[in-house]
């Protein structure tokens, strides 16, 4: 899962320096990145770029568990997104109350909600000077996507 990670970043990091990606151009990295902490869980996920329409909304993926099961949804915001305003606007709060396993992010930073509730808050990269602090993210991050396997 490191290289997963690091690969992650560097297409994210790629993406944003060139400063013309919209929002959508980010989707096929954490597709990837997704399905690789699946792999790398033991487990087989499916990922759905842009599902249709759900009763709540159009979230941006739709997570499967390998057959039939919906085991959550991701929104995605733009690099930069001030996730704490997301959180509280309406199309949040509509997802938070129908779907009980989402994910929002702006690609650096990952809140997993369950119930409505925020269980847990990744952040995959900042300026860190202290390695201390890069390893306690990493390993943040591989709880948080063991959580969101795990259901």
């Amino acid at each position: 899962m490191p290289n997963s990670l690091t690969s992650y970043l560097q297409q994210i990091t790629a993406l944003t320096q060139r400063g013309d990606a919209r929002e959508e151009s980010y989707y096929p990295a954490l597709k990837t990145l997704l399905e690789e902490i699946g792999t790398a869980q033991g487990r087989t996920i499916q990922v759905t770029v842009l599902p249709k329409p759900t009763e709540a909304g159009n979230p941006d993926f739709r997570v499967w568990d390998g057959s039939y099961q919906v085991i959550g949804y991701i929104e995605a915001k733009a690099p930069g997104a001030k996730l704490d305003q997301v959180e509280t606007s309406e199309q949040l709060q509509r997802y938070l109350h129908t779907f009980p396993n989402l994910i929002l992010t702006d690609f650096y930073e990952f809140r997993l909600y369950r119930h409505g509730e925020l269980l847990e808050s990744a952040l995959l990269a900042c300026d860190l000077d202290d390695a201390r602090l890069g390893r306690a993210i990493r390993d943040r991050l591989r709880r948080a996507a063991a959580r969101v396997v795990e259901v």
